[in-house]
């Protein structure tokens, strides 16, 4: 008698797995913002301190961190064909995925990071603001199903989130 392994690709294995990964990724930069906010001594919103070069870099590496994110999201996402299988498109949604959310929350990091070096809210606001992009990118089935552009059998294959996709 043949025995089912637990280990069969389904679609909603992969939507559970694509969740716990965001959560795991955005919830480092929260505890840490929070850590560093209610650790402060002192912090103050300064955004006019000339001699701060974080000033500079941070914004920049924030926007940097957004817009790189989704270039290489869209070009690996390019390379997807429609002669791929499901398991094939998935696979790379999450290469992708994965690739975008390490950035934003390196970015994040890094600005959380130097609000509490500096006790400057403006560097704490924008990891903030990061983290919330970062939510915002929290893969859902039909964020999924449109990203892919899944139609037919391979949307009906999707759809049916318990049989395996082999």
């Amino acid at each position: 008698m043949a025995q089912k392994t637990s280990n069969q690709f389904t679609p909603g294995g992969f939507i559970k797995v694509m969740s716990f990964l965001h959560l795991g990724i955005a919830t480092t930069p929260v505890i840490l913002a929070i850590l560093f906010y209610f650790n402060a001594e002192d912090p103050e919103l300064s955004t006019s301190d000339t001699n701060d070069i974080f000033l500079a870099i941070v914004p920049v590496v924030a926007l940097a961190s957004i817009f790189l994110g989704d270039f290489i999201f869209k070009k690996i996402l390019k390379s997807v064909s429609q002669k791929d299988g499901l398991r094939e498109k998935l696979t790379k949604f999450q290469t992708a995925s994965i690739i975008k959310y390490a950035l934003l929350e390196g970015a994040s990091l890094f600005s959380i990071v130097i609000f509490s070096n500096t006790q400057n809210l403006t560097y704490l606001i924008i990891g903030v603001v990061l983290i919330g992009y970062l939510y915002l990118q929290r893969p859902t089935k039909p964020k999924i199903e449109s990203t892919l552009d899944l139609k037919g059998a391979e949307k009906a294959k999707f759809d049916r989130t318990h049989e395996p996709v082999d």
